[in-house]
């Protein structure tokens, strides 16, 4: 009864908020230095933007512009075709949990932001709150929130819904600032925005290495201009309010060296969670040590092409059989190459050890292709953005996934291949 009370009293509080905002028309997409989301491989390339000499500057979208006077309202609109060549009969595309869907085309997020950021001298408030709708709102949803503490469907039933990603206060200053509420994780390299990547297609690392969002406290430091450190206690990976609510420890540790344009960062979080989240028999439930910590390394080759190297792990203590740990661990590698002012070139190859089976596969419960996957999937994207105008990106890519492992079924084609190949396009319009 106290945990329904509290919720519709914080419902209330952000329903209020969000209204109190809808009148304002201060419209800016770019984010904070504070953001929790890394914006390296964003395709809202600000110095990109600025070489548009053709381009109206003064419409809908200004790029370039920070403010941080009052709130500011942001979105965009998101949305593909993913087809692929196996055709398979349940519709989806193996056992993805993003950008699922084989062969039909999708609403993948309509994304709207009210951000109020922290002064540029001085100290004070700010704060931000997003809400989506879309078929990417599972990978939004937080237990106790959109879900039920134990984690069936909440107010979302259908394949598309509504979520809230991020909803949090900042106190201080740009410089060092305490966050409480809901956001997104600093631990991996994509977001869930389709904003703050190049592909339309997710990496296996994001889709099932580790955790979306959290809801707790986090200290953001920037004692330079070269490190960034953040730091905080979350009630655990994508929960508000659960049963069996423990405290994890969040922290990422970040350095930038800017006349060279390389930097690296380390994150990690880790405290309790449920171990047996794929129901494997021979498993004594409970809620073990879960820890995943990521190792990201970004530099420029040339003028044109970067580099980012991305090597993650995690495990979950009494998480397999017998009490034994289960292990997943993996590399990712992007290589983009900026054509001109308006075309990007990508590439990403990652390779995702899922040993005893425990993580792909984890996604919405209508999809067929269930764990365990024990074993190493591998996967290639190659892609391309182009940007004709500061509101629209478009971006065609192909993809490859292959299968090696003892699983007892085939994670593709409804279980009847250990490979697919796939052709997807989508487009994102900012305003």
């Amino acid at each position: 009864m106290m945990r329904g009370r509290v919720q519709q009293w914080l419902k209330a509080i952000l329903l209020g908020s969000a209204a109190a905002v809808g009148g304002m028309a201060d419209v800016t997409a770019a984010e904070g230095p504070m953001g929790v989301i890394d914006s390296e491989l964003s395709i809202i390339d600000i110095e990109r933007f600025n070489d548009f000499e053709d381009l109206d500057t003064e419409g809908l979208i200004n790029v370039a512009r920070r403010t941080h006077d009052g709130w500011n309202l942001r979105g965009f609109i998101n949305g593909g075709f993913m087809g692929n060549t196996d055709n398979p009969r349940s519709g989806f595309n193996g056992p993805y949990n993003a950008v699922d869907l084989a062969n039909q085309s999708a609403l993948n997020q309509l994304y709207f932001i009210a951000e109020n950021g922290l002064p540029t001298d001085g100290t004070g408030l700010g704060g931000r709150f997003d809400v989506m709708f879309g078929e990417d709102y599972e990978l939004a949803q937080s237990r106790g929130w959109e879900r039920e503490p134990n984690g069936a469907d909440g107010w979302n039933t259908g394949y598309y819904g509504v979520a809230t990603p991020q909803m949090y206060m900042n106190v201080g200053s740009q410089q060092l600032n305490l966050q409480a509420g809901h956001f997104y994780s600093v631990v991996g390299y994509e977001g869930l925005m389709a904003v703050d990547n190049f592909f339309y297609s997710k990496s296996y690392s994001y889709q099932f290495a580790g955790p979306f969002q959290h809801w707790g406290t986090q200290l953001n430091y920037l004692p330079s201009d070269a490190w960034t450190i953040n730091a905080g206690l979350v009630n655990g990976w994508d929960a508000f309010d659960r049963i069996g609510d423990t405290v994890n420890f969040i922290g990422r540790v970040r350095y930038d060296n800017k006349p060279a344009r390389s930097w690296t960062s380390f994150a990690i979080v880790t405290g309790n969670e449920f171990n047996n989240l794929v129901n494997l028999p021979g498993v004594v439930d409970g809620n073990t040590n879960r820890t995943r910590y990521s190792w990201l390394v970004g530099l420029p080759m040339t003028a044109r092409v970067d580099y980012v190297f991305h090597h993650w792990l995690g495990f979950q203590e009494a998480g397999y059989l017998n009490g034994e740990r289960a292990d997943w661990f993996g590399i990712d590698q992007y290589l983009t190459y900026r054509i001109n002012n308006r075309w990007r070139a990508g590439i990403r190859g990652e390779w995702f050890n899922d040993e005893e089976g425990t993580r792909v596969g984890l996604h919405r419960p209508i999809n067929p292709n269930l764990p365990p996957f024990p074993g190493e999937i591998y996967s290639t994207a190659v892609g391309l953005n182009y940007t004709p105008n500061r509101a629209m990106t478009f971006r065609p890519e192909i993809r490859a996934d292959w299968y090696d492992g003892s699983g007892p079924r085939l994670p593709f084609d409804d279980g009847l291949s250990d490979n697919q190949l796939m052709l997807g396009f989508d487009a994102i319009l900012l305003f």
